[in-house]
């Protein structure tokens, strides 16, 4: 609506000017769900000193009926647009409210209450993203950390504190509510505890900046103090490594107003690496409060945490580590989850080794017998041998730099003769169990024996040709260090 003014004033948050109305209204807070209040005084100036239409009156800027209230009581002065200025006014209420918190003016002091709800594992304020690639057991920590918080059980006993207690809301992109209560079932037992339903759970499957406002209502109605969103990838509803919905996710999540424990994955290259911290964009490092980096080897039952980055909470480095045990019972279709333990390490005593990757390493194998049988060749010459595309290749070069070296004239070659004749000696085992598959059996164990005496023909031949480089080697630096002596005339 055009034509009215808003300006603000010490005793109260907001004064609407429209003609001679004159509309004070206090900051809205939210007062449970579906309610959004403000305290509204209404003065009509057409005489002096003015008169009073609505003396301070608690309205629910989401109410209709409310709304209609106050237009009528206003159109017993003057019924000239009232019932716009009322909704714009309001609109504008809510819309301050949806935007942003209250311009104030803090007086210097120390922070009063409690900094975490788990330390030092969970701030109490922000995101708290837990970074880590498949079987890490992240939801499984999820649900205690949740189990935990409600109850002010230290599940994870040893390695971290409860500071409070408060009930705890976990939103789940990914299961449903039938895999939640078998997960929650096998933390409680393993921790020894009644089965109580002391986690609210609640199911998505929009991105979470669609259904922030309804899990807000949601948790200003239960008064939910924390929630726990699995998973990233899931919630941000979109391309993990775009900058605009990355910032929009963390926009939700700020809209939340408590703190949040976010589960993310990581690439599998970056498990390889033990590159630490989340996929996706930048933003999700700089927007969380906290980052985990979760690591575990594949068969072991120990989990290690470092802190990869944080803001302000001065714990950078900082390492935790739970041995974690999962017991089932039942074979087969009837094979379900009984108990889930956690113990708490020293993290110093857990080792998580650098996975290796297993497809690369045959493509290395691949690429060594390919240069050993044709000579020194390009990316793309390979790729074509191999029939592999060009960037895969180059993918594969680079990660096996002890296998291979790049000559000037951009051409690849074996970095020496012995590690080609074994790496051409394991692919051709390799090709030979994939060639053989098919062969029938009649007509397998001589073929089988013939491809086996080709194979030691050509190592044989491929070694003696080896030694003779070596030997011509020798015998050419022996005749060039006579030469130079002869020169010198010793």
């Amino acid at each position: 609506m055009k034509g009215w003014h808003v300006s603000p004033r010490e005793d109260v948050n907001v004064i609407y000017t429209y003609g001679a109305w004159e509309v004070t209204a206090t900051w809205p807070t939210r007062a449970r769900r579906d309610e959004i209040i403000s305290l509204i005084k209404v003065v009509h100036r057409g005489t002096d000193p003015g008169k009073l239409v609505l003396s301070t009156t608690r309205i629910n800027l989401l109410s209709s009926s409310a709304k209609s209230s106050l237009v009528t009581a206003m159109n017993r002065v003057d019924k000239e647009q009232t019932n716009e200025l009322v909704h714009s006014i309001c609109d504008n209420l809510v819309e301050y409210f949806k935007a942003s918190g209250r311009t104030s003016n803090p007086v210097p002091a120390k922070r009063t209450g409690d900094r975490w709800l788990i330390y030092p594992m969970w701030p109490s304020s922000g995101g708290t993203l837990v970074a880590g690639g498949t079987n890490t057991f992240k939801s499984f920590i999820g649900i205690a950390a949740a189990v935990q918080a409600s109850t002010g059980v230290e599940i994870m006993s040893g390695n971290t504190r409860q500071p409070t207690r408060t009930k705890i809301l976990y939103c789940d992109w990914e299961a449903n509510q039938f895999d939640f209560a078998e997960r929650l079932r096998a933390v409680l037992t393993g921790a020894d505890m009644p089965l109580d339903p002391c986690v609210a759970y609640r199911q998505l499957r929009v991105p979470l900046r669609d259904a922030a406002e309804t899990i807000a209502d949601e948790i200003a109605l239960q008064r939910y103090g924390g929630v726990v969103i699995d998973s990233l990838s899931a919630a941000i509803g979109g391309s993990l490594i775009d900058d605009e919905l990355a910032n929009l996710f963390w926009n939700a999540v700020s809209y939340l107003g408590v703190p949040a424990l976010i589960l993310a994955h990581k690439s599998s290259e970056a498990i390889r690496t033990k590159r630490k911290g989340a996929f996706g964009s930048v933003m999700h490092e700089n927007r969380s409060r906290m980052l985990w980096d979760v690591s575990r080897d594949a068969d072991a039952p120990s989990v290690a945490w470092e802190v990869v980055s944080d803001n302000n909470t001065g714990l950078k480095g900082n390492k935790l580590a739970w041995r974690i045990d999962v017991a089932s019972v039942g074979e087969h279709e009837d094979k379900s989850l009984d108990a889930v333990s956690m113990t708490a390490l020293n993290p110093l005593d857990v080792r998580v080794a650098v996975q290796t990757d297993r497809s690369s390493t045959r493509r290395a194998d691949e690429i060594a017998l390919a240069l050993r049988d044709n000579g020194p060749l390009t990316s793309s010459e390979i790729a074509q041998l191999i029939n592999v595309s060009p960037g895969s290749v180059r993918k594969v070069l680079s990660r096996h730099m002890s296998m291979f070296q790049r000559r000037a004239d951009s051409r690849w070659q074996n970095v020496g003769v012995d590690s080609s004749n074994s790496r051409a000696r394991h692919v051709a085992r390799h090709h030979h169990a994939r060639h053989t598959r098919d062969i029938s059996p009649e007509s397998s164990t001589n073929t089988g024996r013939d491809m086996s005496r080709d194979i030691v023909s050509k190592c044989r031949e491929t070694a003696c040709v080896s030694i003779t480089r070596m030997s011509r080697t020798v015998s050419l630096s022996q005749h060039t260090m006579q030469q130079r002596v002869d020169s010198v005339g010793v």
